[in-house]
């Protein structure tokens, strides 16, 4: 698909009493379907309880295309690491490649979001990463759980 077929949605962000997030409002890339709803086809670093795959609602607000409601769930789910030792980013980001997931790098060379597809297992994961954040390697933030097999 083109880039010229993709639309960014805004998603507004809540800050939280310690001021993450850093920003405001996360765009993410979505596919406009025929029905005026759109398919999210970005990794989210930010917005929680959206993964990619999800249908969103979204409607133009102020000349910007903003976020109004989750329309169907897509089955992923999307967790964001913190990598303390940023010559182990390739690593952990070739192993969770390995279970079947994509990542997308920040702009922070150390942060990560991942996004686990519905084929892949939900505890694989959270395991491969329970084992690097018991070494003191990352920790990690689970923002969005679409899996049923959620077990760890």
């Amino acid at each position: 698909m083109r880039k010229a077929e993709y639309a960014k949605v805004a998603f507004k962000l809540p800050r939280g009493d310690d001021g993450y997030p850093p920003v405001d409002w996360e765009n993410l890339w979505a596919i406009p379907l025929s029905d005026g709803s759109y398919l999210v086809d970005s990794v989210p670093f930010y917005v929680k309880l959206i993964s990619s795959g999800d249908v969103v609602a979204a409607l133009h607000v102020d000349g910007q295309l903003t976020f109004q409601k989750v329309l169907t769930a897509g089955g992923h789910s999307t967790v964001r690491v913190i990598v303390y030792d940023v010559d182990r980013v390739a690593e952990l980001r070739s192993k969770l490649s390995g279970l079947g997931c994509a990542t997308e790098l920040s702009n922070v060379p150390s942060f990560f979001a991942v996004d686990v597809p519905p084929d892949v297992s939900f505890s694989a994961v959270v395991n491969l990463l329970e084992r690097f954040a018991g070494q003191g390697v990352l920790d990690y933030e689970e923002a969005s759980i679409q899996h049923d097999d959620w077990d760890v």
